[in-house]
């Protein structure tokens, strides 16, 4: 019988692997046996032939192995670790599609509870890793994921240290900022102002409760502004009402400046304290004891 098919499962497994590491090596892939698999028993021989070491129920010419050359060629992935994946399925039970595996100088069986045992034929089958499938029906038809793809997710701790790198980047800050600068919550289905909105205090607030951070932002921006032109307009009026009250005890340098001082004195308005406050005002503390000194002497 010349025309062969490769068991499903192992279609389905060769498959993950090259969706895997679509850039792998495959020099050293195989399925059916060369001429020294034939000449003795092995999964690499089509079923039919009579020469593998076991027999299936159907009358399908079926190779039963297939090898997967050990270079990836993927970042963070190695064959031996593919093994590991694939044999821990098997040893916890939520895999039962293979009989044997081989890889770098060791064999995990099925009969043998998928534990390692020394591999010592031929090849040492450093180059490839070697995967025979069983020779029940169910189990060659099984077509379902084998686990790589899973296991190659990204952990919680890669999508963290990816995150806190792409968060610190330019990039990072400039869309962080803008997601929380543009996000309004608004209401949910039923109508109810969802949790962590800023209440909007505009004339709309009836049917929009809540509003984003940039336009709480800007209103803030502006009612700080509005607030120190108030502010400053108080403390002009505050000064006005207190230059007006010149018997609160205010000193007189304080209310008028060195001008209005001088005109004081030629007025003849202003008591002696008064008088003294004025020249400092007017000249200087230096000064103005001099001219004291004239004014009494």
């Amino acid at each position: 019988m010349a025309s062969w098919i490769l068991v499903p499962c192992l279609v389905s497994l060769r498959d993950e692997f090259n969706r895997l590491a679509p850039g792998r090596d495959k020099s050293s892939d195989g399925s059916i046996g060369d001429t020294s698999h034939s000449a003795s028993s092995s999964d690499h021989n089509p079923d039919e032939t009579g020469n593998t070491p076991y027999e299936d129920s159907d009358n399908t010419n079926e190779v039963h192995a297939i090898d997967v050359d050990a270079g990836l060629r993927k970042s963070g992935w190695t064959m031996t670790k593919c093994v590991e994946i694939i044999v821990t399925r098997h040893r916890e039970g939520r895999d039962n599609r293979l009989q044997n595996v081989i890889y770098n100088r060791r064999i995990w069986s099925r009969s043998w509870g998928w534990t390692a045992r020394e591999y010592t034929g031929a090849s040492a089958h450093t180059e490839h890793a070697h995967f025979s499938a069983r020779y029940t029906t169910a189990q060659e038809r099984d077509t379902r994921a084998w686990g790589l793809l899973e296991a190659d997710d990204v952990t919680k701790s890669e999508f963290t240290a990816w995150m806190t790198e792409w968060a610190r980047s330019t990039a990072g800050r400039e869309a962080l900022a803008r997601a929380v600068l543009t996000y309004d919550p608004g209401k949910d289905a039923n109508g109810k102002t969802r949790p962590g909105g800023i209440v909007n205090p505009g004339g709309d607030a009836a049917s929009n409760p809540t509003v984003g951070p940039a336009w709480a932002l800007n209103r803030a921006i502006v009612a700080s502004i509005v607030g120190y032109q108030i502010r400053d307009r108080v403390d002009n009026v505050q000064a006005g009402v207190d230059a007006l009250l010149k018997g609160s005890g205010q000193a007189v340098g304080r209310q008028i400046d060195p001008q209005s001082a001088l005109d004081s004195l030629g007025a003849g308005e202003l008591t002696p304290e008064e008088t003294a406050a004025a020249l400092r005002a007017a000249l200087g503390d230096d000064h103005a004891a001099t001219v004291g000194r004239l004014l009494a002497g």
